[in-house]
């Protein structure tokens, strides 16, 4: 099943494999990609199979969908719980230890520190704790990979094609389509250049630093000296279906997304508010009160991801019983939090069921959000 799949990925992409002898290890090996594309865990998935076996990382919300489970059981995945916005500091842990002991077992865990497929041209892991927690409790005997995917910024895989619009089906769908309307061999092809570096040594030393060395340390090495460029690449060879094709001016997303945000008029805000919420603040991230400002942005500033953030939602929707249920990727700045408890959001998403847990811990699901864990 994976070579035929690797024969089907050979027929667009032109795949260059370096340094594929650092894959090899008596115990197991936890390898974290750059994550350009949707394309690019099938790559490595169905190239690295040669080498060893991977097994990804997928939640479960994904893994039991009826037309994909029995994939996902060949690829040796391992299920993890979906993150919801009720889920404590416990919960988190628990997924953390499901991953720790798939390592202990023997797997090799692929898992992308990023969480996410690029927002721009570069990868950005700001506020990510997944990867950095599970390198903290990772067996001595496991080594460590980090994997550098190349030229794949501008496929139909990728946000630069399609701003938000990727979904798997949808385009496992097109590939297919396309590689017919080619004859089957006539695709143009895409060169993917894959860089495999083991970096055991250098994890091992940022990962007793705190999470920001230790998650600019992953950046560095995913941006090194080199800039993913735009390529858009023509799907027929008879045809030129990319000709003026541009990149969106603004990502979904993306860090200059997240850089554009409104100011609110924050005349109606209570000193208590205020107060409260960044009361809430700094103990989610452990730091002190002074260092949060009106204007700070929860991603870039405050180092927020989104478990961090699901959870003040939740805890202002509780505290404030007037509070708005804003969409989570909305709340960019300590001020939209500030908007949100007063009820003047602009937009509402449908608020759903309110559980109370025992011992006065409180739950609330908003439209069943997605946490993914690996974010």
């Amino acid at each position: 099943m994976i070579y035929l799949y690797k024969l089907f990925l050979s027929l667009r992409y032109k795949i260059k494999l370096n340094w594929a002898e650092n894959l090899k290890h008596d115990g197991p090996v936890l390898l974290l990609p750059n994550h350009v594309a949707l394309v690019d865990p099938q790559i490595l998935i169905a190239f690295l199979s040669k080498y060893l076996k991977v097994s990804p990382v997928a939640s479960e919300k994904y893994y039991n969908k009826t037309w994909i489970k029995q994939v996902m059981q060949l690829v040796w995945t391992v299920p993890i719980w979906e993150m919801d916005a009720g889920a404590n500091a416990d919960d988190v842990k628990k997924v953390f230890a499901k991953l720790v002991e798939s390592l202990k077992s023997g797997k090799n865990i692929l898992i992308y520190p990023s969480g996410q497929i690029y927002r721009q041209w570069y990868e950005s892991i700001v506020g990510k704790q997944a990867v950095y927690n599970i390198c903290k409790l990772m067996p001595e005997n496991t080594k460590v990979v980090a994997i550098r995917s190349k030229w794949l910024w501008g496929s139909m895989w990728s946000m630069a094609r399609h701003n938000g619009d990727t979904k798997f089906f949808h385009l496992l769908m097109r590939s297919i389509w396309i590689i017919l309307a080619n004859l089957i061999f006539f695709v143009p092809k895409r060169k993917v250049n894959i860089e495999i570096v083991d970096v055991t040594e250098q994890v091992n030393t940022y990962k007793n630093m705190s999470l920001n060395e230790f998650n600019k340390y992953l950046e560095n090495f995913y941006n090194q000296e080199w800039e993913e460029k735009l390529e858009f690449l023509k799907h027929y060879f008879y045809y030129d279906d990319i000709k003026n094709r541009k990149e969106p001016e603004v990502i979904k997303g993306s860090i200059k997304e997240l850089e554009s945000t409104k100011k609110h008029d924050l005349s109606g805000i209570s000193e208590e508010v205020r107060k409260t919420i960044i009361e809430k603040i700094a103990d989610i991230k452990q730091i002190d009160n002074s260092l949060i400002k009106d204007n700070s942005k929860l991603i870039l500033d405050l180092y927020f991801d989104s478990l961090d953030a699901a959870e003040l939602k939740s805890f202002v929707q509780a505290k404030f019983t007037e509070s708005s249920n804003p969409p989570i990727t909305d709340l960019k700045t300590v001020w939209d939090i500030y908007i949100m408890a007063i009820w003047a959001s602009d937009q509402e998403e449908e608020l759903k069921e309110v559980n109370w847990k025992s011992g006065g811990k409180w739950e609330i699901w908003t439209g069943k959000l997605l946490i993914d864990i690996i974010k």
